[in-house]
């Protein structure tokens, strides 16, 4: 089986970085073309908005697949569920689609595609972890082995699947060679830079409906490193202490959790104020009434690669603080 040539394209994404990134993409890329969008259903917990994308006209369709009601086991088993889902829930034939997206193609959707032996286009999970595809397996590994394991099999952290036609990746963000033509740069910086002035204000305001007032020093990109299993919730509690303790000491700070973070920072840093809505960071030039704060620090969050032309970044090092 292969795509049609004129028909819709399908966009996949998972994370609230792949929801910014395929916004855009779709924007600039197939403004004119009818897209589809399909997201997880576990994603209603951080967006209960996402039929906005459609009313917004950021999406023709929005369609959540049901991650949650698949169990991870023995491969053909979850091809088996995957393939009776995207039946039941895709608007139309797979086939009837010009282009697939898949942000998070390690997840299961992308062994329909295989099955069905469709090619599709990859996008990095997060900006430059194309580089870095051990990380996302690790952290998987940690939570989920038998899903890590089915996407290490089939190429998908790596984008290395001979289905994969184009991989899109922020290429300044690399630290591989990215020159062949397979690999296409994708800068969510630029993107949003070029979006017209009405449409940004409406796409941040899909994900945050006010402005943020803040006189904050500097802003406190924080990671889920216990959600993603590489360390203990008490342990990341430990570590944001210890920077609290030194590099960040003193600092008038605003806190901006990761979307999937559940740590309470109140407690850690009760003086200082912190953002509860989630959204991407990408979106923080955008989101200040008035001027933002100039500097952002951070363990190595990936959303930093697309802030570096409007922050000064700084890097907190875990190695510092006995992690």
């Amino acid at each position: 089986m292969y795509t049609s040539d004129n028909g819709p394209v399908l966009y996949h994404a998972v994370s609230s970085y792949q929801l910014l990134e395929v916004i855009l993409h779709r924007r600039l890329v197939h403004p004119e073309q009818k897209a589809v969008l399909i997201l997880p259903d576990f994603i209603t917990e951080k967006y209960p908005q996402v039929n906005r994308l459609v009313s917004g006209g950021w999406f023709d369709d929005v369609r959540l697949f049901p991650y949650t009601q698949i169990p991870h086991r023995e491969e053909s088993f979850i091809i088996q569920d995957v393939t009776r889902f995207a039946r039941l829930r895709l608007p139309c034939p797979i086939g009837d689609f010009s282009e697939i997206y898949m942000a998070g193609a390690h997840f299961y959707f992308s062994l329909y595609l295989i099955e069905n032996r469709i090619p599709f286009t990859f996008f990095e999970d997060a900006a430059g972890l194309l580089s870095r595809p051990g990380a996302l397996d690790r952290s998987l590994s940690a939570t989920y082995p038998i899903h890590a394991q089915i996407a290490r099999h089939h190429g998908l952290f790596s984008g290395e699947n001979p289905l994969i036609r184009r991989v899109i990746c922020l290429k300044s963000a690399q630290t591989i060679d990215v020159s062949d033509k397979r690999f296409v740069d994708f800068c969510v910086e630029d993107a949003l830079s070029i979006l017209p002035p009405k449409q940004r204000k409406k796409l941040v305001r899909f994900f945050l409906p006010r402005p943020i007032f803040s006189r904050a020093d500097a802003v406190l990109l924080t990671q889920h490193f216990a959600a993603l299993g590489l360390m203990s919730l008490q342990q990341q509690k430990n570590l944001y202490l210890s920077a609290q303790k030194t590099d960040l000491r003193g600092l008038k700070l605003l806190i901006k959790p990761h979307p999937d973070d559940t740590l309470d920072y109140t407690e850690l840093f009760p003086r200082a104020a912190c953002i509860r809505r989630p959204f991407p960071a990408e979106l923080l030039p955008y989101v200040f009434f008035g001027k933002p704060p100039g500097v952002i620090y951070t363990f190595n969050s990936s959303g930093c690669e697309n802030l570096r032309r409007h922050f000064t970044i700084k890097q907190l090092r875990r190695e510092a603080y006995g992690s």
